[in-house]
């Protein structure tokens, strides 16, 4: 079984880069794809960088070169619901794109006929038991109590829900009510994740799409990304993929 894992940017990614044993790297579409053993199973690290378009060509070039047998995509995003706050974290069971529109409904993908994409049940209900062990057993003694402070990270529990995707940073709440509205269950918004649901739905592959909530819909404050995805989401990443690897 080899997995593919991908995150967006950087800080999502290097923890998890420190732990791969037997590091092979290349450089593909300006993209570095690393294979090794992460706690003990096969797997092909990479990071996407941001948007549908990005995350899409990362996703075949893991399925088409390196034959993975499935995908795990990791990352953060924003909060529709208004029940999460900074340091839940969403497991997808169903992704939209929410900003494709063909000129008389939303959300249908054009010649594929499709409008939502569903992850593999059993490679999500693992993940979600590998975060659930993640933030019961390690995450207090390893996600310094200072950072916990910092973002207001105090009991944060795993939600289960849709995922919105789209090339659109949103940050407006007539948005995020629209998003509501319109798109059943809808837990939090992103940039990537039903762009590689696409691509594994047209490849027949299982996926998986996590997300950490970075902002909350009930907090206008905001929380510095960069800070947060460096000093605790990057945690998140690593402890959850741990717990589910070590398992699988």
């Amino acid at each position: 079984m080899r997995y593919g894992i991908i995150c967006a940017v950087d800080q999502e990614i290097d923890l998890i880069k420190k732990d791969i044993i037997g590091e092979k790297t290349a450089t593909i579409a300006r993209r570095d794809f690393i294979e090794g053993k992460l706690y003990g199973k096969d797997v092909v690290l990479v990071m996407s960088r941001v948007g549908k378009v990005a995350s899409a060509s990362t996703a075949t070039t893991l399925i088409d070169r390196y034959n993975v047998d499935n995908i795990i995509f990791c990352g953060t995003a924003g909060g529709v619901d208004k029940s999460l706050n900074v340091g839940d974290v969403v497991v997808a069971d169903n992704l939209v794109q929410h900003d494709v529109f063909d000129g008389a409904q939303f959300f249908k993908i054009p010649r594929l006929g499709v409008s939502d994409f569903a992850p593999d049940k059993s490679l999500s209900e693992a993940m979600h038991r590998g975060i659930d062990s993640y933030i019961k057993n390690e995450l207090k003694s390893d996600i310094p109590q200072k950072h916990l402070d910092e973002f207001n990270i105090v009991n944060p529990k795993v939600a289960v829900g849709t995922i919105a995707s789209g090339d659109q940073f949103i940050n407006d709440k007539k948005k995020n009510q629209w998003l509501e509205e319109n798109i059943p269950n809808i837990k939090c918004v992103e940039m990537e994740g039903a762009a590689v649901a696409q691509v594994c739905y047209e490849f027949d592959i299982p996926f998986a799409v996590i997300r950490v909530i970075s902002d909350s819909a009930n907090d206008s404050s905001g929380v510095d990304f960069d800070r947060f995805a460096l000093e605790a989401m990057c945690h998140f990443t690593r402890g959850s993929l741990k717990a589910f690897l070590l398992e699988a």
